[in-house]
């Protein structure tokens, strides 16, 4: 081997390593801005777009304000809780579907008090007509549409989506959390 094939051949090693070095050096210049678009990626992979779902959910339901005083959300009866553990021991995906169930009651009723006799809407078009007419904020607006979601892919078991006991448990913090904000906006309203 004569010095131009090693040079060549050091030319050749660097120019292969270009690409990966640029990749690994953009996620880390951009790591930051990464952390906040990844809970918006809608990428699925089994249990992963739930996951994100859910952090994000988490993250709305926590900028919510505060309820006011003497409309705390009423605790859930000991039956209500051994029903829905007994649902989440025999398929956490049924108890999701169940507590989504619940939010679109709740929805339909804040819904049938703003606009009466009006023919069925789906639950994304009602909390589109009800985020218009400011009847729920920006944050409830959000927080309903994750939970929309999350919904949805319990109710298609063609998904390959999976759920986990944890997930039922955060999925009903937070359906509790929005429940009683979607009937104090129906007494307001």
């Amino acid at each position: 081997m004569d010095w131009l094939q090693f040079t060549s051949s050091i030319v050749q090693s660097v120019v292969s390593l270009a690409w990966p070095a640029a990749f690994v050096a953009a996620v880390w210049l951009f790591r930051e801005k990464l952390t906040e678009l990844l809970p918006q990626l809608r990428a699925r992979y089994k249990d992963v777009e739930v996951s994100f779902r859910l952090d994000q959910a988490e993250k709305e339901a926590a900028q919510l304000p505060p309820p006011p005083p003497g409309a705390e959300p009423a605790k859930a009866s000991p039956e209500e809780l051994s029903k829905f553990e007994k649902l989440v021991a025999i398929s956490p995906r049924a108890a999701i579907l169940d507590l989504r169930s619940s939010i679109e009651e709740s929805i339909r009723s804040l819904a049938d008090a703003r606009w009466p006799g009006k023919p069925y809407r789906g639950m994304w078009t009602m909390i589109r007509e009800l985020k218009n007419v400011e009847a729920i904020d920006s944050n409830t607006f959000g927080l309903l549409d994750d939970l929309r979601i999350i919904g949805n892919a319990a109710a298609h078991p063609s998904t390959t989506t999976s759920f986990s006991a944890e997930d039922a448990h955060r999925f009903r913090k937070l359906a509790e959390q929005i429940i009683p904000r979607l009937h104090l906006a129906l007494m307001i309203n």
